[in-house]
């Protein structure tokens, strides 16, 4: 491990590449220590030289990770922290818990009230619908419905999906595409089974392959409640297994005039003064990007933002630890951040255009994966990095893109 002598002290929640990707853009912005909260050392963060492991076998108790937050800021008195959440539930759990942090603690996220009706598809959508924003025609219910406003194929998921993501059981999806009303019906009870008895969204399904989905990184100050960024991603391509469904594999950065304005609207409406970022995907019936939802956090994928040239980690320390101004900023440049084989990439992506930038971004060594960092980077590490890009054939294979 690199040991630094720092002014700031970051805590990342979670052992997902999401997590890998915080503490990888706090380092190359600042060279800190960066010490990640996990149940054990998994693929994305295996041997990382500036990450300090706090192993923590029930992790899920609140009174476990709560423990170890008094025992660190007893270890390092003084020196300011700040924490940050990987994925929905760590996130949560910190906004949930914010007062039971030491008070020097830095919770760089919005009120549990502003987090929890933003984040809530219901309220979402009436959003959408008050500032007439584009979105898929949507049926929120806690039942089976027999009689929908729209044709199948559908999309179901859940409304809350912090609920969701804890539970484990056969047939589980982060998203359920149905093509009959008996799969809904199987789907919809397996849920149920499961242990989910909240709301479900029922929604049109808009069609189109990967490179037609959508993501937008955003964040507002709370300094000044300005809108201080905005990049936008096109989709090349996404992991399509059961439970990684909506895992961006592939995004090429670039900017998308459309939806700045409708980005900044729900942003400000919602007060969300901290990084949210959309799902979006291209309808070429009426020629709109959809606004699918807000997630409260970075995205799994959000080091396409730093690909760019936006290093995501200096808004959090700016806005949150010194203060400084921080001037707002639409991303323009082309980037591509990429996570699987080039050869698995361009058999995947069928249009034209596409593949001849994706080969220009390999030829001018402009290709980002967050997991290539060659500092301090163990062999044990190599293999590992190696081994992920060689399994993303195997499960390409068993789940492959369906046809649009």
């Amino acid at each position: 491990m690199i040991v630094l002598k720092q002014t700031f002290i970051p805590v990342v929640l979670g052992g997902s590449r999401g997590a890998y990707g915080i503490g990888r853009s706090l380092y190359e912005e600042y060279k800190v220590t960066v010490h990640i909260f996990c149940s054990k050392v998994i693929g994305p963060i295996t041997d990382v030289p500036f990450f300090e492991y706090h192993i923590l076998p029930n992790i899920k108790e609140e009174k476990v990770i709560l423990d170890e937050v008094n025992k660190l800021e007893k270890e390092t008195m003084g020196v300011p922290k700040i924490i940050f959440g990987s994925d929905d539930l760590y996130a949560e759990f910190v906004i949930v818990n914010k007062e039971k942090f030491p008070e020097d603690w830095i919770i760089p996220y919005v009120d549990e009230s502003v987090f929890k009706r933003a984040t809530d598809k219901r309220y979402f959508y009436e959003m959408c619908e008050k500032l007439n924003i584009p979105y898929p025609k949507t049926k929120v219910t806690s039942k089976l419905e027999t009689d929908l406003p729209f044709e199948f194929p559908i999309v179901m998921k859940p409304i809350t999906s912090q609920n969701y993501q804890d539970l484990y059981f056969e047939g589980k999806k982060k998203v359920y595409i149905l093509e009959t009303q008996e799969e809904y019906k199987q789907s919809f009870e397996a849920m149920q089974r499961g242990g989910y008895h909240g709301e479900v969204a029922l929604q049109e399904y808009i069609p189109g392959d990967d490179t037609t989905q959508a993501v937008v990184t955003a964040y507002r100050s709370i300094q000044d409640s300005e809108v201080k960024l905005i990049s936008f991603g096109q989709i090349l391509l996404e992991d399509h297994t059961p439970s990684g469904i909506g895992n961006h594999l592939a995004i090429l950065s670039r900017e998308e005039k459309s939806v700045n304005e409708n980005v900044r609207k729900l942003v400000e409406e919602f007060g969300f003064d901290a990084f949210s970022n959309f799902d979006l995907k291209y309808d070429a019936r009426d020629g709109q990007y959809k606004f699918f939802e807000l997630n409260g956090r970075l995205g799994v994928s959000h080091y396409y933002v730093c690909a760019a040239g936006e290093n995501v980690a200096s808004y959090y320390i700016k806005d949150w630890l010194t203060k400084e101004a921080i001037e707002p900023i639409i991303v323009e440049n082309e980037a591509l951040f990429n996570v699987v084989p080039k050869r698995l990439l361009l058999k995947y992506v069928e249009d034209k255009k596409l593949k001849e930038k994706i080969n220009s971004f390999y030829k001018n060594r402009k290709v980002s994966n967050p997991l290539d960092c060659n500092e301090g980077v163990t062999f044990k590490r190599q293999v590992y990095i190696q081994l992920a890009k060689l399994n993303f054939f195997k499960k390409f294979k068993q789940y492959p893109p369906k046809e649009a």
